[in-house]
C-alpha cells in the first residue's frame, strides 16, 4: 500500500499544490491589479492547474491496474483537454483588455475535440493489450496548441509592456521560456509532467511583477511615480540626453468649476497622451499633482522637441493645456542631468507664466 502511494504521489504534486495555495490566498487579498488585470483571469489558470493535479493523481492510480482502464481513459483525456486551458489562462492575464478574447478559446476547443475522440479512435492515444500507453498520429495536438499560446504570451508581453525597461521584464521572459522548455520536455521521450508547475510558477511570478508595478507607478495616470523618477535619475544619470518638465495649466480652475473628479479625468488624459509616447528609451513620470517629467535616453534627444509639440497638440485637442520646458544635450552647453533638470524646470515655469499672462489679458477683454 505504501509503495502504491509513493508511486501515485510525487514531488511535482506537492510543489504544484503549494504554489496553488500561495497564489490562491494572495489573490483573495486583492480584487484588481495594475493594468486592469482582474482576479478571474488568474483564477482560470489556478483552478485548472488544481484540477490537473488531481487528474494526474487519479491517472497514476489507474495505471497500476488494467481493470481501471476506463478510469485511465477518462483521466488521460481530461488531462489533455485541460492543459491548453491552463496555458490559455496565463495568456488571458497578459492579453490587453481592449482586445476581444473569445477567439483565443478556439485552439483549446479544437484540441479538446481531438482528444475526446480517444474513446472510439486511436488517432490520439490508446492502450494496447499489455496496458501500455500508445501514441497516435494526432497525439502532439495539445502540445502544439500550448506552444502557440506560449509564443502569443511572449508577443503580448512585448506589446503590452513596451514602456517597461527590459530589465523589469527579464524575469517574465525567463518564466515563459521555461514553460516552453517544460512543454518540450513533456512531449519528448524523456516524459514527465513539469508543464503545470512551470505555468504555476510563471503565474505567481507575474502576479508579483504586477504588484511591484503598482508600487512603481502612479495610481491615477499609470505613469512612473516620483519615487521611480528619483531612482531612474540615479541609475540613468549617464544615459539621459534630454529632459522635459511638463505642467498642466488650469487644473485648479477645473477643480473649482467642475469638481476634483473632472480634474482627475484631465490628469488621466494627459497621462494617456504621455504614455502613448513613452517606450524603452523615453520614460514618463507623474511627480506631483499636475507635474510630469519625461526622460529621453541616448538617441532620443533629436526627436524630443517634435514629440513635445505633438503632445501639446493632442492635449489641446481634448480641451486641456500644458506648459513644458525642454533641456537637451543638443542645445545646452552644460548637459549634466542635474543642470538639464534645472533648465527644464525654469523653462517650463517661464512658459507657464506666459500662458497665464496671455490668459489674464483675454479675460480682461
Amino acid at each position: 500500500m505504501l509503495n502504491e502511494i509513493e508511486t501515485i504521489l510525487n514531488g511535482e504534486h506537492f510543489l504544484s499544490m503549494m504554489i496553488i495555495l500561495v497564489l490562491g490566498f494572495t489573490l483573495m487579498s486583492r480584487s484588481v491589479l495594475s493594468e486592469r488585470v482582474h482576479q478571474k483571469q488568474f483564477w482560470v489558470t489556478l483552478v485548472v492547474c488544481m484540477l490537473l493535479v488531481f487528474q494526474d493523481i487519479l491517472e497514476r492510480y489507474a495505471q497500476l491496474d488494467p481493470d481501471r482502464r476506463t478510469l485511465r481513459m477518462i483521466t488521460t483525456t481530461i488531462g489533455y483537454v485541460l492543459r491548453p486551458v491552463a496555458v490559455l489562462g496565463f495568456l488571458l492575464v497578459i492579453w490587453p483588455p481592449s482586445l476581444s478574447r473569445w477567439y483565443l478559446w478556439i485552439p483549446a476547443g479544437v484540441s479538446a475535440a481531438v482528444y475526446c475522440t480517444a474513446t472510439f479512435s486511436p488517432m490520439t492515444f490508446s492502450f494496447n493489450e499489455s496496458y501500455q500507453f500508445m501514441r497516435g498520429p494526432l497525439w502532439p495536438t495539445m502540445f502544439i496548441v500550448c506552444m502557440v499560446y506560449l509564443i502569443l504570451i511572449l508577443l503580448m508581453i512585448h506589446r503590452r509592456f513596451r514602456d517597461r525597461r527590459v530589465g523589469d521584464l527579464v524575469v517574465i521572459y525567463v518564466c515563459v521560456i521555461g514553460c516552453l522548455g517544460a512543454t518540450v520536455w513533456d512531449v519528448s521521450a524523456l516524459g514527465g509532467a513539469v508543464t503545470i508547475p512551470a505555468i504555476l510558477i510563471s503565474s505567481l511570478t507575474f502576479y508579483l511583477f504586477l504588484r511591484a508595478q503598482d508600487m512603481d507607478h502612479d495610481t491615477l495616470t499609470r505613469l512612473w511615480n516620483r519615487m521611480t523618477f528619483y531612482e531612474d535619475c540615479r541609475k540613468l544619470k549617464k544615459t539621459v540626453t534630454a529632459v522635459a518638465s511638463i505642467d498642466m495649466n488650469g487644473l485648479k480652475r477645473i477643480n473649482d468649476a467642475m469638481g476634483h473628479e473632472a480634474g482627475d479625468r484631465a490628469l488621466m488624459s494627459i497621462g494617456r497622451a504621455i504614455r502613448s509616447r513613452a517606450g524603452r528609451k523615453v520614460f514618463g513620470y507623474r511627480i506631483g499633482g499636475d507635474e510630469f517629467m519625461l526622460l529621453f535616453l541616448r538617441g532620443e534627444e533629436q526627436r524630443a522637441e517634435s514629440m513635445l509639440k505633438d503632445l501639446v497638440k493632442e492635449i489641446r485637442g481634448e480641451g486641456l493645456s500644458v506648459s513644458y520646458g525642454l533641456a537637451s544635450q543638443l542645445t545646452d552647453a552644460d548637459a549634466s542631468l542635474e543642470n538639464m533638470l534645472r533648465l527644464s524646470d525654469r523653462r517650463m515655469y517661464e512658459a507657464k507664466s506666459r500662458y497665464y499672462m496671455l490668459h489674464d489679458r483675454r479675460g480682461k477683454r
